[in-house]
C-alpha cells in the first residue's frame, strides 16, 4: 500500500483480519486502503465501525478526523479529533489538526487552548507557531504577532518571523522600535533591501534610537562598510551604554581588540547580577577575545571558561541540553536508511543546490565564498529548508530500513525545498551553507540528481577549541564543554566516514588546513569537483560578494582566512579536549574516524 500498489494490498489485509477479526489496527489498514483506491465513503464507514467496536482506539478517531477535514466537514472533524486527543493526549499531530479544525470554524478560543497543549508537547514547533500566526492575524492581535515573530527568530526561522512582522506593519502605525525589529529580522532572513528601507524609515523617525543604530551597524558590516559600521556602533553605545550587542560588533570589526576603557565596561557587564545570563555570557566572550588578542592567554582562557559556564547556565534555565544518546541513535538511523548512491537518473529542472556542510567554525564560509564567486553560482548562505524537510521525513520513514524514493515523492520534496528558499535564484547553481544539512547528505542525493555535498573538515582540536571560544547560538547545545564537543565531533566523523564510502561521487570532503595552505591548487580542485570551469574570480572571492550572508563571511571578505594555530597558543590547557576526542574515536591530526 505504501508503495502505491493498493490493488495488491487488499488480499493480505483481508487475510490478516480473517486471522484476527478483533484487531482494530488491521481494520484501520482496510479503511486506509479504501481511501487509497478512491472510495472515501467506504473508508469513513469502516472507521465508524472501528470506533463503535473499539471506542478506546485513538488512531481510528484520528484518521476519521483527517477524513472529515479533507471533506471540509469541520464540526465532525473536530468531534473525532477531540476524541482521539483525549484518548492519546501525547499525539502532537492530532492536536495541531484539531486546532486547525477549530480555527477554520473561527472558534479561536478553542483553537488556542489546543495549541497551548500542543506547545507543551513540542515547544516552539514551527507548524504550531504558524497556526498561531494565522489566528493572531485574523484577530488583528498586534501584541501576539510581535511575540510570535520573536519566537520564530529565537529558533532561527527568520523568514517566518519576517512574515509575522509584515502582518504587524500592515495593521499598526510604524515607529522606530517596530521598524528596527523588522530590520534586524530581515537581515537574518537575508532580505537586505527590506532591512535597509526599514532602517532608513526608523532613522528618519528617531535618529538616536539604540536598537535602530545597532541594526544599522550590523547591516553596514554585512555590506562591508566597516568605518561607517564602527561609527554606528559607537552611536549605539552613546544612546544605550548597556547594549552588549554593539560591543560584540565592535569586537568583530576590530578582530577582537577593544580599547582599555571598552574592555573595562565589558568586564563589568559580564559580572552584573542584574543582567540576563545570556547577556553576561556574551560580554564574557567579548572580554575573553580582547584578552586573547592582547596575548594574555591565562586570563583569556579563564574568561572563556566563565563565558561557557554562563552559557551553560542559560541553557539549563531554558531546559536546553545536549542529548548525546539521542543524537547517536539518530545517526544510527541515518546510516541504516541511506546506504548507497541512487542508481537511477532523473530529470530535475533546477536550479541546482550546492550544499556546504561541517561543524561550526570549520571554515565553511571560506569554501562558500570561493564557490559563490563563480559567475554561474549564487550565494544562498544558511538556509533553513532542508533540516525541517529531512527531519520530518526521517521521523516518518526511518523504521523502513534502506529505501529508494518514488519519482513523485522526489519531485515533491525537491519542490518543497526550493519553494521555501528566502531568495529567488536566477543562476543555474546556488549554495546552501546550513551546516545541519550534513545529516541529510543521503537524502539530498535521492532528491537532487545534480546536487553535490561539500563537507569541510578541520583539525578537531582547532575546530573544537574554536567552537568553545565562540558565542554561538544556544541551539548548538554541545558547545559549552569539551566532552560534549568531542562526542559531537565523534558523531560527525562517523557520519562523514559513512557518506564518503557510500556516496563517493556526491559527497566530498575538503580538509580545511590543506585548502588554506595550498589555496590556488585546492580552489581549482574544488571548482572542478562541481563540474564547473575555473574562473579567476574564484581566487579573488573577497572582491566578488557585495553583501555577506553570515558573520563569518566578514572574516573572509578581505581575503583574510581564520587562524589555524590558536590551539597551540593555549598548549596543555586543551589536553582535556584532546583526551575526549581520542575517547570519541577521532584521529587528532585531521579529524577522520580512527580506524
Amino acid at each position: 500500500m505504501e508503495a502505491g500498489r493498493a490493488g495488491e494490498a487488499e488480499g493480505p489485509i483481508l487475510k490478516a483480519i480473517e486471522k484476527k477479526p478483533d484487531h482494530p489496527g488491521y481494520k484501520l489498514n482496510l479503511a486506509e486502503l479504501r481511501f487509497r483506491i478512491g472510495d472515501p465513503e467506504g473508508g469513513v464507514a469502516e472507521l465508524k465501525r472501528i470506533n463503535a467496536a473499539h471506542p478506546k482506539y485513538a488512531p481510528a478517531f484520528a484518521r476519521l478526523g483527517r477524513a472529515f477535514v479533507e471533506r471540509r466537514q469541520l464540526a465532525a472533524a473536530a468531534e473525532a479529533l477531540d476524541a482521539a486527543l483525549r484518548l492519546a493526549p501525547a499525539d502532537h499531530a492530532t492536536a495541531v489538526l484539531l486546532a486547525r479544525a477549530f480555527a477554520a470554524q473561527e472558534n479561536y478560543g478553542a483553537a488556542c487552548d489546543v495549541l497551548d497543549h500542543a506547545e507543551k508537547l513540542r515547544p516552539d514547533d514551527p507548524e504550531t507557531l504558524k497556526l498561531r500566526l494565522k489566528i493572531a492575524e485574523r484577530q488583528r492581535d498586534f501584541a501576539t504577532l510581535q511575540a510570535i515573530a520573536r519566537r520564530f527568530s529565537a529558533i532561527g526561522r527568520y523568514g517566518d518571523a519576517l512574515t509575522a512582522l509584515d502582518r504587524v506593519l500592515a495593521i499598526e502605525p510604524k515607529d522606530a522600535e517596530l521598524l528596527a525589529q523588522y530590520a534586524s529580522t530581515a537581515i537574518n532572513a537575508l532580505e537586505y533591501d527590506k532591512a535597509e528601507k526599514a532602517l532608513d524609515e526608523a532613522e528618519a523617525l528617531s535618529p538616536n534610537h539604540a536598537r535602530m543604530l545597532a541594526a544599522k551597524a550590523l547591516l553596514l558590516i554585512y555590506q562591508g562598510r566597516k568605518r561607517e559600521a564602527e561609527a554606528y556602533c559607537l552611536k549605539c553605545i552613546a544612546a544605550d551604554p548597556d547594549n552588549v550587542g554593539a560591543y560584540q560588533r565592535l569586537s568583530l570589526l576590530r578582530q577582537g581588540r577593544l580599547s582599555d576603557s571598552e574592555e573595562q565596561v565589558v568586564a563589568r557587564w559580564s559580572r552584573r547580577a542584574d543582567f540576563a545570563t545570556a547577556s553576561r555570557a556574551s560580554a564574557a566572550f567579548v572580554l575573553a577575545q580582547s584578552l586573547e588578542v592582547r596575548g594574555e592567554t591565562e586570563r583569556a582562557f579563564a574568561e572563556y571558561e566563565r563565558a561557557n559556564a554562563l552559557a551553560a547556565e542559560r541553557n539549563r534555565g531554558e531546559q536546553i541540553r545536549y542529548d548525546f544518546e539521542g543524537h547517536a541513535a539518530w545517526t544510527d538511523a541515518i546510516i541504516s536508511v541511506f546506504r548507497k548512491e541512487p542508481a537511477e537518473s532523473f530529470d530535475d529542472p533546477g536550479p541546482h543546490p550546492i550544499f556546504i556542510v561541517g561543524l561550526p567554525r570549520c571554515g565553511s564560509t571560506l569554501i562558500e565564498s570561493v564557490i559563490a564567486a563563480h559567475s554561474r553560482v549564487e550565494a544562498g548562505g544558511e538556509m533553513p529548508m532542508m533540516p525541517d524537510i529531512f527531519n520530518s521525513w526521517l521521523q516518518a520513514n526511518r523504521r523502513a530500513g534502506a529505501i529508494r524514493l518514488p519519482a513523485a515523492e522526489r519531485a515533491a520534496l525537491a519542490a518543497a525545498y526550493r519553494r521555501g528558499a528566502p531568495l529567488a535564484f536566477t543562476k543555474e547553481r546556488f549554495t546552501d551553507k546550513n551546516l545541519l544539512n550534513l545529516e541529510a547528505a543521503g537524502f539530498i542525493a535521492e532528491i537532487f540528481p545534480k546536487a553535490v555535498v561539500i563537507n569541510v573538515r578541520r583539525n578537531p582540536v582547532e575546530n573544537g577549541f574554536a567552537i568553545w571560544r565562540q558565542d554561538l547560538a544556544k541551539f548548538w547545545s554541545y558547545k559549552t564543554n569539551f566532552e560534549d564537543i568531542a562526542r559531537r565531533y565523534g558523531l560527525y566523523a562517523r557520519l562523514t566516514d559513512h557518506f564518503e564510502r557510500s556516496y563517493p561521487t556526491r559527497f566530498h570532503t575538503i580538509q580545511y588546513e590543506d585548502f588554506a595552505r595550498n589555496f590556488d591548487e585546492e580552489a581549482r580542485r574544488l571548482i572542478a569537483l562541481l563540474d564547473l570551469p575555473w574562473e579567476d574570480r574564484c581566487a579573488d572571492f573577497h572582491k566578488a560578494r557585495a553583501v555577506a550572508s553570515t558573520m563569518s563571511a566578514i572574516q573572509v571578505r578581505d581575503g583574510v582566512r581564520p587562524r589555524e594555530d590558536r590551539a597551540a597558543t593555549f598548549g596543555t590547557r586543551l589536553d582535556p579536549l584532546r583526551k575526549a576526542l581520542e575517547a570519541a574515536g577521532v584521529e587528532l591530526k585531521k579529524g577522520a574516524l580512527r580506524k
